[in-house]
């Protein structure tokens, strides 16, 4: 029996319990600096009503229209305005808003916090620079339903990716076995992610995140 046969009937339906997407919640409610403070506005993408500032790497600020226009190496720390919002509902006078656009959360919205305009330069002037990713594999069957839900997954996260079948490509299904002995890893269907050389079997977006950005 070769290794393509043996991950074929070795594919089991108890995968999909693993594609849950768990609660971001707590890391998109950054707590307000006072009670005073406005509501931490949601930062997606798709919005056209936001206004995005940050530091250009002359050391000069510019502005930009959408998350796309920001520039990678900025996007640790951006203040975005509201601009659905007036000044007075956006506290503007006291209080401004910092994300981080590098990595959406599963939601598709950015992580950020309230902070007072006094620590506006130096929080756009700590930003981190956006770190390499990992390469990734996805192992993958083209009947395997939660293999589609990942593929759309890692699109919309905007993550690098190449892709195996595992039925179609013996030598794919001889290379997931081989490295599968090697890590002494249990490959009981599909997908199975190779992740800068860390096996993942099943989908779970909050591990497979955490584990392309090093975390």
């Amino acid at each position: 029996m070769n290794a393509m046969t043996t991950i074929r009937r070795a594919v089991a339906p108890l995968l999909l319990a693993s594609a849950m997407v768990t609660s971001c919640s707590a890391r998109d409610a950054a707590p307000a600096a006072d009670a005073g403070a406005p509501p931490l506005t949601v930062v997606t993408s798709d919005r056209q009503d936001l206004l995005f500032r940050y530091r250009a790497e002359d050391g000069t600020f510019a502005t930009a229209t959408s998350v796309g226009e920001v520039p990678d190496a900025a996007r640790g720390a951006v203040q975005v305005v509201d601009l659905a919002k007036s000044p007075d509902e956006r506290a503007s006078s006291r209080y401004v808003q910092i994300f981080d656009l590098r990595h959406p959360g599963a939601d598709g919205r950015f992580p950020g916090k309230v902070v007072p305009r006094a620590e506006l330069e130096q929080a756009l002037a700590a930003r981190a620079e956006t770190p390499k990713q990992a390469s990734v594999t996805m192992y993958s069957a083209s009947w395997c339903g939660v293999c589609r839900k990942a593929r759309s997954f890692l699109d919309k996260q905007g993550i690098a990716f190449v892709e195996k079948d595992v039925e179609k490509d013996a030598g794919a299904a001889d290379e997931l076995a081989r490295k599968a002995r090697a890590a002494g890893v249990n490959v009981s269907g599909v997908p199975v992610f190779d992740v800068g050389g860390h096996l993942m079997s099943g989908f779970d977006p909050d591990g497979l995140m955490r584990a392309v950005r090093g975390g």
